[in-house]
């Protein structure tokens, strides 16, 4: 089942709204880019790659810097603990962390931890939210209407939201936003 059937159109509507509202509360307008890291500071939060994360298990650093099978995931709560994918794009590794930030602002738990990398999992739902609230945080419904209106191309609008091509378009198509080029 995809992203979109899996998420009634209630639930796709509250996430937006709940974007809007965190960007609001962080004083950000729809048509500004909002940096993962104004929400790391917002949240107190603490990001980490698996070569700087303290105390480590040498083999959960080997696997996790030797993969691409892996985004991020929330190690600690409180105080809040990140750690990401730094193999990754700098744009995808700012989705991986808007994504994380997502787990945080819905209060997300976790149902256990892989045994191999020591990442959290979750239940399948909850991923479904925090990759569209995610998405929202990065590239908002408004935004890409604004970019819409500013006549801008897929490649401008990613760079403006220091987001994937990929990610434009998902947002574009959840959005119900199409931009003639």
């Amino acid at each position: 089942m995809g992203l979109i059937t899996s998420l009634s159109t209630e639930n796709r509507q509250r996430l937006e709204a709940i974007a809007t509202d965190q960007r609001h509360q962080l004083g950000f307008k729809a048509y500004q880019p909002l940096p993962a890291t104004v929400l790391a500071t917002y949240f107190q939060a603490t990001i980490f790659t698996p070569e700087t994360f303290p105390n480590a298990e040498p083999e959960q650093v080997k696997i996790l810097c030797n993969s691409d099978n892996w985004s991020a995931g929330i190690i600690r709560k409180n105080p809040l603990w990140i750690v990401h994918n730094s193999r990754h794009a700098t744009t995808r590794q700012e989705a991986n962390l808007m994504h994380e930030f997502a787990h945080v602002i819905l209060k997300h738990k976790t149902i256990g931890c892989d045994p191999k990398t020591g990442l959290p999992q979750r239940r399948q739902q909850d991923e479904d939210e925090a990759v569209y609230l995610g998405g929202c945080l990065q590239i908002p419904r408004r935004g890409l209407l604004w970019a819409g209106q500013k006549n801008m191309t897929l490649a401008q609008i990613a760079l403006h939201f220091n987001a994937s091509e990929e990610m434009v378009n998902f947002r574009m198509n959840v959005s119900g936003i199409y931009l003639v080029y």
